[in-house]
């Protein structure tokens, strides 16, 4: 009789078969080899240990690590499938989304060369800021991309991409992604569709800009509210969900930002101050003002000293 060192097998504590290097490698390559592999004979054979030898360990993990189940079947899976598993569905899905986020990209401030243009650096940057507003999008399967993201984003990649410093400059799209990613944190839920008649979305959001109006100038308050009907969210939608990057020029954009930013009551607080000092600066136009009227000016705020909106928040948030 052969020493345990040369025998096919020899028993383990529990009884089962403990196989040698080479016997283990056979078995182990039967394994895999086969056309449907049986996962709990590898598995059985993996639990006392993978050869180090031919490549084995990483073709075991990939079987063991992989679920088969979470994988269209390549056999049944077609264009024309429109199963949520289906690997087709999936690329036609994010086809159309990224679709949408290319027309929005290229719709980003055209009067900036930033950002517009045939020019190589202006290419790359909107590759940069398509790329990022997708992954975004692939991360957040909850939220997915809306319609406006590249609007908040396109100021944060900008300060970053134009870095005096070089080096910094050189990762303004990570940098971008990840500030992108912990601002848009904040205010996610407004972006929530399912979330619009929550206590956290966006109605619930603009239900509290509208409360605070009524408490800082009842006047102003009753006649949008009452005597004229202006529903809210017919202008504070956009106001609120875009961080007013629709109502200024981008070089004010940047400048509410750095106060928004700063603000150590929070973000939302001062976007919500903000917008009611919007409409305390255009006050005695609005009073004077009919519904279409009211309208017209609070869905294209008038040119505006943007100092003189940041002072006014401010001097809210004292008298609050």
């Amino acid at each position: 009789m052969g020493d345990s060192k040369s025998s096919e097998a020899v028993s383990t504590s529990n009884g089962s078969p403990s196989y040698t290097s080479a016997a283990r490698v056979i078995r182990f390559r039967q394994e895999l080899r086969s056309n449907t592999i049986n996962l709990v004979d590898v598995s059985k054979l993996a639990y006392e240990g993978v050869p180090d030898k031919y490549g084995l360990r990483p073709l075991v993990w990939k079987e063991l690590v992989l679920d088969p189940k979470k994988f269209p079947d390549p056999h049944n899976d077609h264009p024309l499938n429109q199963h949520e598993d289906s690997s087709w569905h999936a690329y036609f899905r994010d086809a159309e989304m990224m679709e949408q986020i290319d027309r929005d990209v290229m719709r980003t401030h055209p009067d900036m060369h930033f950002f517009s243009g045939d020019a190589e650096p202006s290419k790359r940057h909107r590759e940069d800021m398509k790329r990022a507003l997708f992954v975004y999008a692939k991360l957040n399967p909850g939220i997915k991309y809306v319609q406006g993201m590249n609007e908040i984003y396109a100021p944060i990649y900008y300060q970053f991409a134009t870095d005096t410093d070089s080096v910094a400059a050189q990762h303004a799209e990570a940098d971008a992604f990840f500030c992108f990613v912990e601002l848009i944190s904040e205010f996610r839920d407004h972006f929530c569709q399912h979330l619009d008649n929550s206590a956290v979305g966006i109605r619930a959001t603009i239900a509290k800009m509208n409360r605070m109006l009524q408490g800082y100038d009842p006047e102003l308050w009753a006649h949008l509210e009452q005597r004229n009907k202006v529903n809210p969210q017919f202008y504070a939608f956009r106001w609120i969900t875009l961080l007013l990057t629709q109502e200024f020029p981008f070089p004010d954009v940047v400048r509410l930002w750095d106060s928004l930013f700063s603000d150590p009551g929070g973000h939302m607080d001062c976007l919500l101050r903000f917008c009611i000092a919007m409409l305390l600066n255009i006050r005695e136009e609005l009073l004077q003002g009919d519904f279409s009227q009211n309208i017209k000016l609070l869905q294209n705020y008038p040119p505006v000293d943007v100092h003189a909106i940041i002072h006014q928040a401010l001097q809210l948030k004292l008298a609050s």
